[in-house]
């Protein structure tokens, strides 16, 4: 019964052909559909170019200041969680605190080395530290304990902002290596260590010094061009290999991004792709230039109901993991029988786009579901570092 109704409607499209040439004049009467030449380049969409990553902040500060920039998820137990959310403006004020805090510190022009799990004090210190402390070193959250210490050494970090899991090398490497490292701060709250700083106190006193008219962060002249960020490549050949960027290195993929990729400020990111990685990184800096929300995913066995959870509209990720979806998908498909009729499904759409008409959400609807409701991007590419 089902099928004869997709195949009476693919003979209805068949006649609206007729009418194809009629419905792409009018369509591409929308400018924003236009296709423009910039930089001798295809740009979709007008975007913003910033000097810096500070300048970034500052505007989406300025553009979205009561809106939601990331979404925390507390554990109380296997089932019951509280969620916190942290406006634009709350982000702004916890990286002044943090950045002149750790100015308070003695850190300007040091290189401050990140480890830790995707998390909002990943990205508030990621912030901190490149715009307007000293360089910044994101670390591989999966290195081994050897790699940490080899990772520190050769980028001669001289802080480190670390989570409770790493407590055990820190504690080591503080009576053991001879590495530079002169500060050690942990993102959460621990009994009290020798020689472990806490990034909560860290933050507060910043904030109060900041306060009290203390606006060296905001005084420190941030140069596009010189190297702010130190990285390591996967090493999947040999030894890994230290890549400098600068700020102008980022906020040109974010100004290529906005070109190309349309943000609404109303859109959820689901932040799976690691941090530590250029690809991570640039998006969630590229979702924080549009004013969009961002959510932090509990691992990979956990991406579907994260979609569901948080009503993630935008996801990113790499093509291994499409591509593991995509066949989870057609298993399911086939498993309930339903092959043919998805099939005649894509041909339909397929002629109903080539005359201007989108009913993906409707056709799909079963699919769209199944990944949370709401989904309406996916970008996919592979990451090189």
């Amino acid at each position: 019964m089902a099928k004869n109704k997709y195949i009476k409607l693919y003979q209805l499209v068949i006649i609206g052909e007729n009418i194809k040439k009629l419905i792409y004049t009018y369509n591409n009467k929308d400018k924003r559909s236009e296709k423009m030449k910039v930089d001798g380049k295809i740009k979709l969409y007008e975007a913003e170019r910033f000097r810096d990553l500070r300048e970034m902040i500052t505007s989406s500060v300025k553009k979205y200041k009561d809106k939601v920039a990331f979404v925390i998820k507390h554990k109380k137990d296997d089932k019951n969680f509280t969620y916190e959310e942290k406006t634009f403006e709350d982000l702004d004020s916890d990286i002044k605190g943090l950045a002149t805090g750790l100015l308070d510190l003695g850190l300007e022009d040091k290189r401050i080395a990140i480890i830790a799990k995707n998390r909002y004090e990943w990205c508030t210190s990621y912030l901190a530290v490149v715009n307007g402390v000293g360089i910044v070193v994101p670390l591989d959250k999966s290195l081994t304990d050897e790699e940490i210490i080899l990772s520190l050494k050769r980028s001669k970090a001289d802080a480190l902002i670390f989570e409770r899991n790493y407590l055990h090398i820190m504690e080591r490497i503080i009576k053991e290596e001879d590495t530079n490292i002169a500060k050690y701060i942990c993102m959460d709250e621990i009994e009290n260590k020798e020689n472990i700083l806490s990034y909560k106190k860290i933050v507060e006193d910043g904030k109060r010094s900041f306060d009290n008219g203390n606006k060296r962060y905001l005084e420190k002249e941030i140069n596009p061009e010189e190297m702010r960020i130190i990285l390591f490549t996967s090493g999947t050949t040999s030894i890994s290999k230290a890549v400098m960027l600068s700020h102008k290195n980022i906020v040109e993929n974010i100004y290529g991004l906005n070109s190309i990729v349309k943000i609404y400020d109303t859109d959820v990111n689901l932040a799976f792709l690691p941090m530590h990685h250029t690809f991570g990184c640039t998006g969630f800096l590229f979702f924080l230039s549009n004013g969009a929300r961002s959510v932090f995913c509990d691992g990979i066995r956990h991406i579907q109901s994260n979609l569901k959870e948080y009503k993630v509209s935008v996801f990113v990720c790499v093509p291994l993991l499409l591509e593991m979806m995509y066949k989870k998908i057609n298993q399911e498909v086939e498993r309930q029988g339903k092959t043919k009729i998805l099939s005649i499904a894509r041909k339909i759409s397929n002629v109903l786009l080539k005359i201007g008409i989108d009913v993906r959400r409707k056709l799909f609807k079963m699919i769209i579901d199944n990944l949370g409701g709401n989904i309406r991007l996916v970008v996919s590419r592979s990451c090189c570092n």
